[in-house]
C-alpha cells in the first residue's frame, strides 16, 4: 500500500485535504470516491506536494500535550477555532510550534477540514490523532472530541515517560562507569607502568592482562569506537528494513526476564487506550483495530491485532478473536468480552487502559528499586577488579619485602 496526498471537495462543495492509502492514484481516486469525497489533485506522498508537507519540525511530546489540552479547554469554552489558533499562537514562544499553528491557520482559512490541518504535520500526529479528529468532525462533536483527544495524549506521554524513567537511571550508572574505568585504563594505568618497571620483578597474570587491554584501547580506540558505532547504525537498518530480523528483534524483547514483563504491560496500556480513543469517537471498529495494528510499536501485536481485525471481518467477537492470541492476557478478552455484552466496550477498554497504568507505576517502582542496588554491585565490582590488578604488584612487592 502507497500513500498519496489529496486535494478534493466533499459533497456539499467545501475544499478538503489529507492522506489516503491505496494500491495506485487510481484506487485512491476511486476510494475517495466511494466515500463522497470528489478528488481534485492526488499524488504520492513521497513527492513534493503542496499538500502533506510537514512546515515546521517535529514538536516534543510535552508540547504536543499542552497545544491538544489548550486547544480542547478554548473550544470547550466555546471559542472559534480560528481565535484559539491565534491565542495559541500568540502564548508559544518556541518556532517550531509557532510554525505550526501558523500554517494550521492558513489551512483552515483557506477551507480545508481540521483534521486535514492536522494531518500535514504527521511527524507530530500520528494516524489514532486524525482518525479521531476526523470521526469528531463528522459527528459534529469537535469540542468534546479534542477534550478527549487531550486526555489521550496526555496519558500517552505518561507512559512513554515511565518507560523512559526505568532506564535513565542504569544508562546514567553505566555512562559513569565506562568514564570511571576509561579513566583507569587509559591514564592512571601508564604512569603505574614506570613504577612497575622498577620492581625488578615479573607481573601478576591480571596485571599484565589488564596492561595489554590499556595498550590495545590506546593504539585502536578510534578504530574501536567507529566499529561499534558502524555495527550499531548497520544493525538498526537492517532490523527496520528486514521483516523477519525486526520479527525476531520484536520477539527477543518481550522474552527478556523483567525487562519483558515491563515491555507487554507497556503495550497493553497502548493497546486497550488506543481502542478505547478510537471507539469512543465513533470510528468504526474495522477502521479502528487497523489504525492501532498499525499504531503498534512491536510488530508481533500488530501482526495478532491484525489477524483479530480479519475475523471480526469475518462475523466474529472481537474477545474471541483475541482469545487465539497468546501475547493477549485472558482477561482482555473477558472484558472486551463484557464490554461488547453490555454495549460499553469504549469504557471497559479504558478502565482496562486505567489498571495497566497502574500496573505500569507499579512495575516501574519495583524495577527502579530493583536495578538500582544491583547496578551499583555490577559496576563496584568491575572498578574494584581493575584497583585490585593496578594495586596487586604494589602488594605483592610489599610482602616479598616484608620476607
Amino acid at each position: 500500500m502507497k500513500e498519496f496526498n489529496y486535494k478534493a471537495r466533499g459533497k456539499d462543495g467545501a475544499p478538503t485535504q489529507g492522506l489516503i492509502e491505496a494500491e495506485s492514484e487510481q484506487a485512491a481516486s476511486s476510494l475517495l470516491v466511494s466515500k463522497g469525497i470528489f478528488p481534485i489533485d492526488i499524488r504520492e506522498a513521497s513527492k513534493s506536494s503542496l499538500v502533506g508537507i510537514s512546515f515546521g519540525k517535529k514538536i516534543s511530546r510535552k508540547d504536543k500535550v499542552f497545544f491538544v489540552r489548550q486547544l480542547a479547554t478554548m473550544t470547550g469554552a466555546g471559542l472559534p477555532i480560528a481565535q484559539a489558533f491565534a491565542t495559541l499562537q500568540e502564548q508559544t514562544s518556541k518556532k517550531n510550534v509557532k510554525t505550526m499553528i501558523e500554517q494550521m491557520i492558513r489551512d483552515i482559512e483557506a477551507g480545508g477540514a481540521l483534521s486535514a490541518a492536522f494531518g500535514n504535520f504527521p511527524e507530530t500526529f500520528n494516524k489514532t490523532d486524525i482518525s479521531i479528529l476526523a470521526s469528531g468532525e463528522a459527528s459534529g462533536k469537535i469540542e468534546e472530541v479534542l477534550l478527549h483527544m487531550a486526555d489521550q495524549t496526555e496519558k500517552n506521554y505518561k507512559t512513554i515517560k515511565k518507560i523512559k524513567t526505568v532506564f535513565i537511571y542504569p544508562a546514567f550508572l553505566t555512562l559513569v562507569v565506562v568514564g570511571v574505568v576509561a579513566g583507569l585504563i587509559t591514564f592512571v594505568l601508564p604512569q603505574m607502568e614506570g613504577l612497575y618497571s622498577g620492581f625488578g620483578a615479573d607481573l601478576p597474570i591480571p596485571t599484565r592482562i589488564l596492561i595489554s587491554v590499556s595498550h590495545f584501547l590506546r593504539t585502536y580506540f578510534v578504530f574501536i569506537i567507529l566499529f561499534f558505532f558502524a555495527v550499531f547504525v548497520a544493525l538498526r537498518m537492517y532490523i527496520k528494513k528486514n521483516e523477519t530480523a525486526q520479527y525476531v528483534w520484536h520477539r527477543l524483547k518481550l522474552s527478556i526476564p523483567v525487562v519483558g514483563a515491563f515491555v507487554k504491560l507497556s503495550y497493553l496500556s497502548i493497546f486497550t487506550r488506543t481502542l478505547s480513543s478510537l471507539i469512543a469517537s465513533g470510528v468504526p471498529i474495522l477502521d479502528a483495530l487497523q489504525i492501532v495494528s498499525e499504531a503498534m510499536p512491536n510488530v508481533i501485536y500488530s501482526d495478532a491485532i491484525s489477524r483479530a481485525k480479519d475475523e471480526v471481518k469475518q462475523g466474529k467477537s472481537l474477545s474471541t478473536s483475541l482469545k487465539k492470541e497468546e501475547i493477549f492476557p485472558i482477561m482482555v478478552a473477558q472484558m472486551i468480552a463484557v464490554g461488547e455484552s453490555t454495549g460499553e466496550l469504549d469504557k471497559m477498554l479504558q478502565n482496562m487502559a486505567e489498571y495497566y497504568d497502574d500496573e505500569l507505576d507499579n512495575m516501574t517502582k519495583s524495577m527502579q528499586s530493583l536495578i538500582e542496588p544491583i547496578m551499583i554491585v555490577v559496576m563496584g565490582s568491575i572498578v574494584g577488579v581493575i584497583m585490585i590488578c593496578i594495586l596487586l604488584p604494589i602488594y605483592n612487592v610489599g610482602v616479598f619485602t616484608k620476607k
